[in-house]
């Protein structure tokens, strides 16, 4: 124990101040009025990415205390350092860390309600290898949730607590553990956003799913960082409630019998779309082409018929018209569909007679009306689109919304009454999207994929869960394959919070893969 915790006080040691600041403020800490931390702007800002990389033995030590330094002082009261509530099964390796960073380690040995109040300014709990057997985790979680009633009582109020949890694999089928722990535990304690941790080496047992012929999966290389506070008022319960996914005994074979990768894919990808032109840019949400190019090369094949029934500027239908597929998609907004013609006619011009091609064809209407599919085959092989993140684009006050109105672009959709950016309540939004997906669904041939790009939505202070709601209920239909994080890298951090609480940067998508029975 000794010579891990001299290991430990050496890379602490070794920590490097910001460029430009003294060694002695990088160290003690520039800001008095930070409430939360001591943590200067900079390595306040820098956390506050809603994702990040590692390899596994960084997550063991740097990751780690990334998350201490940033949800407590080192010092909460004159002589008393902040105590950190620990369980048993992270004790040996966390217990010498949590004293390095001059900290006091508070272990759970007693969960009975009666126990002394251990006043906890945090806790951190690695499940990330935890909950191996995917038939048992939701008693596991059950277990769980009765410890939590009795360690978030040990919490102070505006305490944050962190977990780090793993979704698993069941042949090729999602076990949304995060998920469901993270609405598990959102009864009990307020979910205030996630970080994912993005796995660079998968030499770690959890992090490899042994591929499976005919079966698309990921190596689940991605560590869900869920951060939890105790807050005087409770969560909604309603917006919490866990809900398990249909379990699904084999995949049909596909009649086109896609070519399963030899290797399973990672389960995060960096990828940074190209300049925008100017008719792209008033689009106020997009995925890039590069995008697209990667999910078309595992979900289809040339020749298949792909469909966006959200196509926006035409992202999809280029990127697969570039891959000799057929492309076809629908479009709500009259604008946004005048612009993704225009940017194919002129950026495919070396297909000849493109406009008068039967192989693409792009609708301006609704998607949820049967009559706009009249024009289309019969079937699509691959569906990939993203929807609008309910109404925040009409949030007012939002920051990006500002930065698009300075710069004379548009800050939401449309006005149209069937947009669903413009439905306020956030059940009747959701309800609507499913409704759509499912009509949407009843167009793709059987063994064929569909690709959801969302996000789970923040609004004013409240987490939306869009992209595992959206999850769960369509997989009363389709099968829930792994998901995968599109990861920005080349957004601009804002220091929302700061000095006070943790708000995330959400740089971060979850493309969700289902695969019709």
């Amino acid at each position: 124990m000794c010579s891990v915790l001299i290991n430990f006080t050496v890379f602490f040691m070794r920590k490097k101040p910001s460029r430009g600041q003294p060694a002695s403020e990088a160290s003690s800490g520039v800001d008095p009025k930070n409430r939360l931390n001591d943590l200067d702007s900079q390595r306040w800002l820098t956390f506050q990415k809603s994702w990040f990389v590692f390899a596994p033995g960084e997550r063991t030590i740097g990751v780690t205390a990334s998350f201490i330094e940033f949800f407590t002082k080192k010092i909460v009261a004159p002589d008393q350092p902040a105590r950190i509530g620990l369980l048993q099964e992270n004790a040996a390796f966390l217990q010498p860390l949590v004293a390095a960073l001059g900290r006091q380690p508070i272990l759970f040995d007693n969960f009975d309600e009666n126990a002394p109040f251990l006043e906890l300014d945090y806790c951190l709990f690695d499940l990330s290898e935890a909950f191996t057997v995917p038939s048992t985790y939701l008693n596991d979680i059950a277990l769980w949730q009765a410890r939590f009633r009795q360690i978030a009582r040990h919490l102070k109020i505006n305490a944050y607590a962190t977990v780090f949890v793993r979704n698993r694999d069941d042949h090729g089928q999602l076990v949304p553990i995060a998920w469901q722990f993270a609405r598990t535990i959102g009864q009990i304690l307020t979910l205030k956003d996630e970080k994912i941790g993005c796995e660079n080496d998968v030499t770690s047992p959890a992090a490899q799913t042994a591929p499976q012929e005919g079966v698309w999966c990921t190596r689940q290389n991605a560590v869900y960082c869920l951060n939890f506070r105790r807050e005087e008022s409770s969560p909604p319960p309603d917006l919490w409630e866990p809900r398990p996914i249909a379990k699904r005994q084999q995949q049909p074979k596909r009649a086109s019998a896609l070519k399963t990768p030899e290797s399973p894919r990672s389960a995060w990808l960096i990828v940074k779309p190209p300049p925008r032109e100017k008719g792209v840019l008033l689009h106020p949400a997009k995925f890039p082409e590069t995008l697209v190019e990667i999910f078309l090369n595992d979900f289809s094949q040339p020749g298949d018929r792909i469909f966006d029934p959200m196509a926006g500027t035409g992202s999809t239908l280029l990127a697969a018209l570039a891959r000799q597929r057929e492309a076809y998609g629908i479009e709500l907004n009259p604008q946004f569909h005048r612009i993704a013609r225009e940017r194919i006619t002129r950026y495919l011009p070396s297909l000849p007679n493109l406009l008068e091609s039967s192989h693409w064809k792009l609708v301006c209407g609704d998607a949820a009306e049967a009559t706009n599919y009249t024009e289309f085959p019969p079937a699509f092989d691959y569906i990939i689109t993203s929807p609008p993140y309910w109404d925040m684009l009409r949030m007012k006050g939002a920051e990006t919304q500002q930065k698009r109105k300075d710069a004379g672009l548009l800050q939401f959709y449309s006005d149209d009454a069937r947009d669903l950016g413009n439905v306020t309540d956030y059940r009747s939004f959701l309800d609507n999207l499913v409704k759509i997906y499912r009509f949407v669904a009843t167009r793709l041939a059987p063994g064929g994929y569909f690709t959801i790009i969302v996000k789970n939505v923040k609004k004013r202070g409240v987490i939306y869960p869009l992209a595992w709601d959206l999850a769960l209920q369509l997989s009363d239909e389709l099968q829930l394959c792994h998901e995968q994080f599109w990861c920005q890298d080349d957004q601009k951090l804002a220091p929302f919070g700061y000095r006070y609480a943790w708000v995330s940067n959400t740089f971060h998508h979850y493309c969700l893969h289902f695969r019709k029975p």
